[in-house]
């Protein structure tokens, strides 16, 4: 739809007035909203032309951001856009589902890089830091301490700082020796409980034995009432002893009956 006016549906519209009515200088009003209309029209017009700059501006900016996009795309690979957090787990979030080469962009980064081809090489450089620097110095380091080396990927921030996240372990030799190790100790200290054990229950008997001992010995004692009890029950059950009388040899036994 066209944003100007007709001006000769204007002149119809206002030639259709009532004669009663008293118009002070037709022609100059006439003339005077004609113009009105005009730049209305225009004003119309300029807004519309913004409107379709800015779509136009719009659209032109998705493109060049989809355009880098793909430029990225072929350049590492797997690329997405999300913001992530600087925290410890966020961080440990994001390496678990990345594969090694992964690049994660914040939005509004994505955007300055689209944008800007100095921003663009920047942190492209910084991306590019990750791949032939920290991976290969990396997994030299780590074999070289019998360790393994996992790189993860890169992660642009939204405040522009760049994270590298990666991983490591033992070897699996090292893993082994270490299981070995580990199953020797387990295998010692189960012998020294297995001991401890022992030792324990011997001597817990024998605490017991002399706990029994000393019962018995307590029941005994209680029967007397003191020493003294004691010692006389002793010499009254005790059996007389009668001494042997030996006859002179010869003597002639005789018995005399009353």
């Amino acid at each position: 739809m066209s944003g100007m006016i007709d001006s000769s549906y204007l002149t119809r519209m206002y030639s259709a007035l009532p004669g009663n009515l008293t118009v002070r200088s037709t022609a100059a009003r006439t003339s005077s909203f004609l113009d009105m209309a005009a730049k209305a029209s225009r004003d119309t017009t300029d807004v519309l032309e913004t409107s379709s700059r800015l779509e136009a501006a719009k659209d032109t900016e998705t493109s060049n951001v989809d355009a880098y996009m793909e430029h990225l795309k072929k350049k590492y690979g797997r690329v997405t856009i999300e913001s992530i957090g600087k925290d410890q787990a966020s961080l440990e979030k994001a390496g678990k589902r990345m594969s090694g080469n992964d690049v994660i962009i914040a939005p509004n980064i994505l955007n300055e890089m689209a944008s800007d081809p100095k921003k663009a090489a920047y942190y492209e450089q910084k991306i590019d830091y990750f791949f032939t620097d920290v991976i290969p110095n990396g997994k030299a380091f780590a074999a070289s301490m019998g360790l393994t080396f996992e790189p993860c990927g890169v992660v642009v921030h939204e405040d522009g700082t760049v994270t590298y996240i990666c991983g490591g372990g033992d070897s699996p030799e090292r893993v082994a020796e270490v299981n070995r190790i580990n199953a020797e100790k387990a295998k010692k200290k189960a012998e020294q409980q297995r001991q401890y054990q022992e030792q324990a229950a011997a001597a817990a008997a024998q605490r017991r034995a002399m706990w029994e001992r000393a019962a018995e010995t307590a029941a005994l004692e209680k029967t007397f009432s003191n020493i003294g009890d004691l010692l006389k029950t002793r010499m009254v059950s005790a059996p007389a002893i009668t001494p042997e009388v030996s006859l002179p040899a010869g003597t002639n036994m005789f018995f005399l009956n009353m």
